[in-house]
């Protein structure tokens, strides 16, 4: 017959390790999200960045309208102001005085 003592033993090691499981996956979650939401942001601002470069591009190059990489902005010059935009969305506005 098995002693009581002895299962008391087992099931404390057991209960102790579904806590110790419990937390590992909770703090392995944590960090997956977080890597997740950081590659999001690097790729929008890898983005952003393509933006701005390809926006630099079309003024010295002085082209109203430069697509490369499937970005495309458009370059529209008035009396005094350059605007540059993409997707209807102003990137740059740039004013002579």
């Amino acid at each position: 017959m098995v002693s009581i003592k002895k299962q008391k033993v087992k099931a404390y090691i057991l209960l102790e390790s579904l806590v110790a499981l419990g937390l590992f996956v909770a703090i392995t979650t944590l960090i997956l999200t977080q890597l997740s939401h950081h590659q999001e942001r690097t790729a929008k601002n890898i983005q952003k960045q393509e933006i701005l470069n390809l926006a630099i591009m079309a003024l010295q190059t002085q082209q109203d309208h430069l697509s490369f990489n499937g970005v495309s902005v458009t370059v529209i010059k008035n009396q005094g102001e350059t605007i540059v935009y993409h997707d209807h969305e102003e990137v740059i506005n740039l004013v002579k005085k």
